[in-house]
């Protein structure tokens, strides 16, 4: 009775540290394909990566999924971030839950929404057709120095410009203009972070291709737009 009582707890125990060891494994998979990476990358734990370039110093967050995309430098992503066919420019900053290009379904002409009909792709594991119908996907291409809230998604085909910041929960289906500020659903402007002085100051200067050295002896400059364009104003 007493060895039978050990055994089953012997086993409970040999379990539960096989089921925390695969736990352990899945937390850390982090799959690769077709992809190029630069210097100081930090990519998080269960991600998939597909077909895309990773510059410098970029950070992807943990269960993030993205295909098809260029990242810029100094630009990272929180956790549970989906990305597909887009550009991403320098220093943008994309916060958790984001998805970018999730794809098309035709709403005009075609009687059926559904990919059977136009899809060669079987997402149902089944497709009518043997040649594609519908384009699927757009390319999505966002600036540099963006800041993306919270669980926003951005559709396919549409262009964010330098500087915008989309609002957290916003649904942004047209095209943003520079230095932004958009939010709700769909997304509408709500502001312009500067004035058109100082954003035309700042589209000239593109501080964002300056090099380390530039960025670091101004980095105090950087903290106020005036103070930069009295030092920098005309001098590009």
């Amino acid at each position: 009775m007493l060895i039978k009582f050990f055994k089953k707890k012997l086993k409970y125990k040999l379990d539960e540290y096989l089921i925390s060891f695969h736990s352990k494994i899945d937390k850390t998979n982090i799959n690769l394909y077709n992809t190029i990476k630069g210097e100081n990358n930090i990519i998080g734990n269960n991600t998939k990566i597909i077909n895309t370039i990773l510059n410098n110093n970029i950070k992807i967050g943990n269960d993030s999924y993205l295909d098809n995309v260029e990242y810029g430098d100094f630009s990272y992503n929180s956790i549970r971030v989906s990305i597909m066919n887009c550009k991403i420019g320098k220093f943008c900053s994309i916060a958790q839950g984001v998805s970018i290009g999730l794809g098309k379904h035709p709403l005009n002409q075609f009687v059926s929404t559904h990919p059977s009909f136009y899809s060669i792709h079987k997402q149902c594991g089944f497709t009518f057709v043997d040649q594609q119908k519908f384009d699927e996907m757009g390319k999505t291409i966002i600036g540099n120095d963006v800041w993306i809230g919270a669980n926003a998604i951005i559709a396919d085909d549409v262009k964010i410009g330098n500087g915008a910041v989309v609002a957290a929960n916003s649904f942004v289906n047209i095209d943003v203009p520079d230095y932004a500020i958009v939010g709700g659903t769909p997304a509408k402007i709500l502001k312009y972070r500067f004035s058109t002085e100082e954003i035309n100051f700042l589209l000239k200067l593109k501080w964002w291709e300056k090099d380390i050295s530039w960025l670091q002896n101004n980095k105090d400059l950087m903290l106020d737009i005036k103070l930069l364009m009295d030092k920098y104003n005309g001098d590009y």
